[in-house]
């Protein structure tokens, strides 16, 4: 068992290339343009410090000789791109990363999944972000069995403020805080002027149309992110749980290429995916050979998913992909069906971990005999968005994430279906009313036959 340590400690934090700015003042994400810009610069910010260190290629060498050197302990967190979670905490690392750098005690190193497919199917990820402690050994061994495995300490995913993290961390691993060196508050190299929910006058997403490559592309992508680990087809139940999935898809999707793909998969599961006696390293290369929706779209870009500078583009495309197939003319299923295929689908293949508990616990509450008919699903999935948006919507504003030109808010807006909100009691704030007569329709007509 790990014990309690003043040793200098090493903070891998695996995170996407989106990165922030080489100097301190790296703005608030406001905008299309500094959502991008941020991204891009990120990596540059890390690029001035001495032990901040960016992970790519599964290639850990660099950060386990140093903890080899300095006898130091290593923090590695895992992360993915699209993950609106690892999103929100990254600025809390980035202040964290400056602080150390200055500090001492503590090396920070980031990179992402997608670039470090091995190093995170040999951690056992199974969801973003994880977190993992261990010393070189453990590090430099993690395919073997001469050295325990790094543990996880996933309390770093619920920490407010870089702050916290420092505290927390120095706290754990026993490193002496340095009085002249000030701790930053959450954010403080980035722009110290916070977004306020005064301030933010936005309360409802952009118009933009749904793409029907979008949902293509999402649902293609769902597939691969199902395989980013064969710890997650290792799970109970994820065999039935996948057949599910690709039942609503093969029944409901908009894409004829989609369906046909799903059906494909289905009608050689056997074969990809035995129901006993089976290797997942195996069933994750027999479903890789596999296109999702007929074509390849790893090349494809996102287009209504990607205005406004929208960092989320996969789950933005994800969710009209639920609601496209919810208002699906074709389908055979009931509404029953649709919302537990799509629970199936969050419990072992949506890998945002922080997302993903509280979307089940939203599905938890749900008294079942309320979704029976597809109309009950497409309001349910329709008022679960927008609650889902609203608590984004806060968290982002809180944190000074809020981007104006892709606010979260409530959809549709006024200038999309101005006699939706007579559905809405207040406007913004509190439970949808009446009998849907005006938001049934919209969502047929916007997902179904206004698809872009």
């Amino acid at each position: 068992m790990m014990k309690t340590t003043i040793l200098p400690t090493i903070l891998i934090l695996l995170q996407c290339p989106a990165d922030a700015s080489a100097s301190d003042n790296i703005p608030l994400l406001r905008g299309a343009i500094q959502h991008a810009d941020s991204y891009l610069q990120r990596s540059d910010y890390w690029s001035q410090f001495k032990h901040a260190i960016n992970v790519y290629n599964n290639d850990l060498s660099p950060i386990i000789d140093v903890a080899a050197k300095d006898d130091s302990i290593i923090i590695f967190e895992t992360y993915a791109e699209w993950c609106g979670h690892c999103q929100s905490v990254a600025p809390k690392f980035d202040g964290a990363a400056k602080h150390f750098n200055q500090a001492g005690g503590l090396i920070l190193a980031k990179g992402q999944c997608d670039n470090n497919r091995q190093l995170c199917e040999d951690l056992g990820v199974v969801g973003f972000p994880t977190f993992y402690y261990g010393t070189a050994d453990n590090f430099g061994d993690i395919r073997g069995a001469n050295s325990p495995n790094p543990n996880q300490i996933n309390d770093l995913r619920s920490m407010s403020s870089a702050e916290q993290m420092i505290d927390f961390l120095s706290k754990r691993f026993g490193i002496e805080s340095t009085p002249t060196v000030p701790k930053p508050k959450e954010d403080s190299h980035h722009d110290t002027t916070t977004t306020k929910p005064s301030d933010v006058k936005e309360m409802y997403t952009i118009a933009v149309d749904a793409y029907i490559s979008d949902i293509e592309k999402s649902t293609s992508d769902s597939l691969t992110q199902a395989l980013v680990s064969t710890h997650l087809i290792a799970k109970a139940g994820a065999r039935q749980g996948f057949i599910d999935w690709q039942t609503w898809i093969a029944d409901s999707h908009p894409s004829d290429k989609c369906r046909m793909g799903a059906q494909d998969i289905l009608d050689d599961l056997d074969e990809l995916w035995p129901e006993e006696n089976y290797s997942p390293g195996a069933v994750s290369s027999n479903l890789l050979t596999k296109n999702q929706c007929i074509d390849d779209y790893s090349d494809v870009q996102y287009q209504g998913c990607a205005a406004g500078g929208n960092p989320g583009t996969y789950t933005c495309g994800l969710w009209q992909t639920f609601h496209a197939m919810s208002v699906s003319p074709i389908s055979q299923l009931s509404g029953e069906q649709m919302f537990d295929s799509l629970g199936q689908f969050i419990k072992f293949f949506f890998t945002c971990t922080v997302c993903q508990e509280h979307f089940l616990g939203m599905m938890a509450s749900v008294d079942h005999t309320t979704v029976q008919s597809q109309d009950d699903f497409i309001v349910w999935l329709w008022e679960s968005h927008n609650e889902v948006n609203e608590r984004l919507r806060e968290e982002e504003l809180d944190a000074g994430t809020f981007n104006v030109d892709r606010p979260k808010g409530l959809f549709p807006s006024p200038d999309v279906c101005e006699k939706c909100l007579d559905d809405r009691e207040g406007n913004y704030v509190g439970p949808y009313v009446g009998d849907h007569q005006r938001i049934l329709p919209f969502m047929d007509e916007f997902y179904n036959q206004d698809l872009v």
